[in-house]
């Protein structure tokens, strides 16, 4: 990735760019997960009529190759209630090992992926606020209990597609199934 892009003002970030910020700030985050984490892309969750955001924590590391990082496997979630943006929930996944199967430690990728390795960083900023602003009307959407149209399914789709870490998606298929399967296969 090249080029920095300006740092955006708060007023001009999605709903969903500002709790991904904001998170870092509550208490709840302070102290149970590090401050070098990475927060993932939200996973919605509608239960009992109420709309969730699961917030993924995974770890990553410089490399020794200018403009790589080493990405981890999710270690954490906190969910979000979305109406209030109140944590409601913080699930230590190496604790509750939600698929054995997967590994919860140690290295499982390196981040740029192909699909994002040649785009600048003002390139791969602006589709990821994009997808942000969308996971908005998303959660707007579940929380109204409507429907997403094709087209705008197909473009969520698109972009979570191109921007989600290959190595990061079979822990998404683990923690957000109905998400995954609906909004990763559309494509």
């Amino acid at each position: 990735m090249k080029t920095p892009l300006a740092q955006k003002s708060r007023e001009t970030l999605s709903k969903t760019e500002q709790l991904l910020q904001s998170i870092r700030q509550t208490p709840l985050f302070r102290q149970v997960i590090p401050l070098e984490a990475g927060i993932g892309l939200p996973i919605p969750l509608r239960k009992e009529g109420k709309v969730y955001a699961i917030l993924p924590c995974f770890g990553f590391a410089p490399t020794a190759t200018k403009g790589q990082t080493t990405v981890f496997p999710p270690f954490a979630t906190i969910t979000v209630n979305w109406a209030n943006q109140v944590p409601v929930e913080y699930v230590n996944l190496r604790f509750r090992n939600p698929a054995p199967e997967l590994q919860w430690q140690g290295q499982i990728g390196i981040f740029p992926h192909p699909a994002v390795a040649q785009m600048t960083l003002g390139e791969y900023k602006e589709k990821r606020s994009e997808l942000l602003a969308m996971y908005d009307e998303m959660f707007k959407t579940l929380a109204s209990d409507a429907n997403f149209s094709d087209e705008w399914t197909t473009r969520f789709s698109v972009l979570l597609r191109t921007l989600m870490e290959p190595p990061l998606e079979p822990y998404y298929r683990v923690l957000g199934t109905k998400f995954c399967d609906r909004f990763l296969e559309v494509i």
